[in-house]
Order: structure tokens, then C-alpha cells, then sequence
């Protein structure tokens, strides 16, 4: 609370009368940030689990590594208890927006496990984007195929032709 107080050039007393605790701060620190994530996410509910994967994947290019990494502590449920309200409706919003064709079939828990592994794949294929280590059309053409292999129940398209 007193580096936030000393960034934010306020007294450490207005920080704990604004947000009471840490756990507050923590919590609309990663709001805020969530909030910057799903500005220009786009609609994939109706689309190919494919192409819904590009559109996602092109999405995630666009914000800040440091954005970046508040999902990926989402994604990655490193053991925040103080961020549990957060990443609880985060991953929920998250599972509500694909369609539901790219869903797998075998049950909730393999269903969501492998919808975090592949978004925490995915997250880190656009940090190497943002690192220089491959090109956006070849993480991408990646993307679409992490995404087909987590997947159970789709039309195949030929990755080149996946825009």
C-alpha cells in the first residue's frame, strides 16, 4: 500500500480509506486491467472454433505485455486467494464467450483444463510475437492449430486459409 500510495503521489491513509486492504487493491488493480483486455475483444460466439482461435489470438497481440500478465495469473490460477472473485467470473466470462461447437465433450473438468492449457499457450505464442521470436501470420497459423488439437468437434479449414 505505501509504493501504491508513493506512485500514485497520495498519503498511504487515503490508499487504506479508498481500498481498505490489500486484497481490495489487488482485486481493482486486475479489474481495471480486465477492463483494458475486453475493450475491442471480439464477438467469436458464432464463429468457427478456428477462426474464433485467430480472432482471439490477433486480440491478444494488441494489448500490453503487462496486460498480458495480469490474465495469464487468471489463467494460470497461481494461488492468489486475494484474486479468487476475480479469476472465478474471469474464467466463467471466458468459458461463456467461445462457441459452444469448440467445446470438448468429455466432461467439465477435462473441458476446462484443456481450455486453460490452450490459453495459457496461446498467451505465451504472443509474448514470443512481442519478443521478435516469430512472426504475427505464423503465431497465428500456431494458434489455430493449438486450438484444433484441444478441440474435439469441428469442421476442418487448412490453417493458411484461416485469416
Amino acid at each position: 500500500m505505501a509504493g501504491t500510495a508513493t506512485e500514485a503521489g497520495v498519503s498511504r491513509r487515503l490508499v487504506y480509506d479508498h481500498f481498505g486492504d490489500l486484497a481490495t487493491l489487488y482485486e481493482a488493480f486486475v479489474e481495471d486491467r480486465l477492463a483494458r483486455y475486453r475493450v475491442g475483444t471480439p464477438d467469436i460466439s458464432q464463429l468457427r472454433p478456428d477462426v474464433a482461435a485467430a480472432a482471439m489470438f490477433r486480440h491478444l497481440l494488441t494489448i500490453p505485455p503487462t496486460d498480458r500478465r495480469v490474465v495469464r495469473l487468471l489463467v494460470a490460477d497461481v494461488g492468489l486467494p486475494a484474486l479468487d472473485r476475480v479469476r472465478d467470473r474471469f474464467r466463467r466470462d471466458e468459458l461463456a464467450r467461445w462457441p459452444t461447437r469448440s467445446r470438448r465433450d468429455d466432461g467439465d473438468a477435462t473441458a476446462n483444463a484443456a481450455m486453460w492449457a490452450t490459453a495459457s499457450a496461446l498467451l505465451a505464442l504472443a509474448d514470443a510475437v512481442a519478443d521478435g521470436e516469430v512472426s504475427e501470420t505464423e503465431a497465428t497459423k500456431i494458434a489455430v492449430g493449438i486450438v484444433r488439437s484441444t478441440t474435439s468437434t469441428q469442421r476442418r479449414t487448412p490453417v493458411d486459409a484461416v485469416e
